[in-house]
C-alpha cells in the first residue's frame, strides 16, 4: 500500500521535499494556497519507523520532535499531522 502512497505523490507532488528512508509514515500531500504542494507524513508512523529502527519510544518521539517536527527547509517542508 504504501509504494502506492510513495509513487501517487511523486506523480502530483514531483518536487515535495521528502524525508530520506520514511516511506513507510508518509500519508499524501497537501496543497496551501498559492505555494506548491507538500509532503504530509503521520508523526506516529514516524515514530514507529524509528522505533523500528532500534530507537526506543521516547528516544524516537524525541529525534522526530526535534529533527524532523523542528525543521525548516523552505516552502516546501513537509507537514506532519497528528491524530488522536
Amino acid at each position: 500500500m504504501n509504494k502506492e502512497i510513495v509513487e501517487f505523490v511523486a506523480s502530483h507532488a514531483e518536487d515535495a521535499i521528502v524525508f530520506d528512508d520514511c516511506d513507510s509514515a508518509l500519508i499524501g500531500y497537501g496543497l496551501r494556497i498559492g505555494l506548491e504542494p507538500v509532503a504530509i507524513y503521520c508523526h506516529q508512523l514516524l515514530v514507529e519507523h524509528f522505533i523500528g529502527q532500534g530507537m526506543s519510544e521516547e528516544e524516537a518521539v524525541e529525534y522526530v520532535d526535534y529533527n524532523i517536527v523542528g525543521s525548516w527547509v523552505g516552502e516546501r517542508t513537509p507537514i506532519i499531522l497528528y491524530q488522536p
